[in-house]
């Protein structure tokens, strides 16, 4: 089996520093603090793939696209492309180009970068992502790196599935616009993420907001509550009357925003300066499920050891488009404590047990 690996070195940089993407931000992102974490979930992938070694040649990149990370792995591999010093997606496109006469392309990154290799090589090879950037709506990422491994293992047929993407300058400025850029064939697999679906259902959302500002006014003296990005907890937003941000994560305690489109730093700031409990809400992502490590990353590991609980919230449709809830933090010790079952508030007095895999 030949395998075409691809990895895009800055894809994720931007996520706990609050930049919402990557693309075109990469010196920036490092400039906040931004961490490379593209290399290492490839890598994660790549251990998680069993009793393949002798059946598996790889296709890569030369350094950090690729080859440095099959220098860790028992596999065999063969470098078709040099990588230069500063990359840019020219050079996943013209990686993906040599990679035409592969079973499968297994890529490291965001929606970004199955872009373009989706504008280099059409359905000509099925890919796969392993989900490493700041956005990831298009169902051809698995849900985590480990479930990578699992599917390239065992996966035994193809879909055709949308690739998606966003505007990252409209992102940035709270303004989700999603479009479709571009078919793929994808392993055909549970362990695949779907695509994301918007919820519409107004009444609801306004009703979760009424009741959480309710119990604010109950017991939420010195809380301090970390408030996640979508249109559900934008509500919230909007019935603390705050200026929140849509897509970004705001922080607020008594009432009042003391972080607006907070990055992992100032949220850890805000927790070491809160005097009382630390409460953390979020929405999943409609269809695909996952409640943490997808467009909220500024909701670090670090910061969720610290939060006192951690309140979901979503609408009815959304839960009757969403099985099952994911998490995806990068740290799986804490990914597997907080897998199991969880609690949901989908209206005032409405709750459901979900299962968090």
């Amino acid at each position: 089996m030949k395998i075409g690996f691809i990895i895009n070195p800055v894809a994720g940089m931007g996520g706990r520093v609050g930049l919402k993407g990557t693309d075109g931000l990469a010196d920036l992102a490092a400039q906040l603090g931004g961490k490379p974490v593209s290399l290492k979930r490839a890598e994660e992938a790549l251990l998680n793939i069993k009793d393949m070694e002798n059946e598996i040649v790889f296709l890569t990149c030369s350094g950090k696209m690729g080859e440095k990370v099959l220098r860790n792995t028992p596999f065999r591999y063969q470098v078709i492309y040099q990588t230069p010093e500063m990359t840019t997606a020219e050079d996943t496109k013209k990686a993906a180009r040599k990679m035409l006469d592969c079973d499968l392309i297994l890529f490291s990154g965001g929606d970004g970068t199955a872009c373009d290799i989706v504008s280099a090589i059409g359905k000509q090879v099925p890919i796969l992502g392993i989900p490493a950037g700041v956005k990831i709506f298009s169902p051809v990422f698995c849900i985590t790196p480990r479930e990578c491994g699992r599917i390239v293992s065992s996966f035994l047929e193809t879909a055709v599935k949308d690739v998606l993407d966003i505007d990252e300058e409209a992102y940035r400025n709270n303004e989700l616009s999603v479009r479709i850029k571009g078919e793929a064939l994808v392993p055909v697999s549970s362990a695949v993420q779907g695509g994301k679906e918007v919820s519409s259902a107004v009444d609801a959302k306004r009703d979760i907001a009424e009741r959480i500002f309710d119990d604010f006014r109950v017991e939420g003296k010195d809380v301090l509550y970390i408030i996640g990005p979508g249109t559900t907890t934008m509500e919230v937003k909007n019935r603390f009357g705050i200026d929140g941000t849509l897509l970004g994560v705001d922080a607020v305690v008594n009432g009042k925003m003391v972080q607006k489109d907070a990055c992992e730093r100032h949220l850890l700031k805000a927790i070491k300066n809160c005097h009382g409990k630390v409460v953390i809400f979020v929405s999943p992502i409609g269809s695909q499920g996952f409640i943490f490590g997808r467009g909220n990353q500024q909701i670090s590991p670090e910061v969720i050891k610290q939060a006192d609980e951690i309140k979901v919230i979503a609408s009815p449709d959304k839960l009757e488009s969403t099985p099952t809830l994911h998490i995806d933090t990068g740290d799986l010790e804490l990914d597997n404590k907080l897998r199991g079952h969880i609690k949901v508030q989908s209206g005032y007095h409405d709750f459901a047990m979900m299962k968090v895999v």
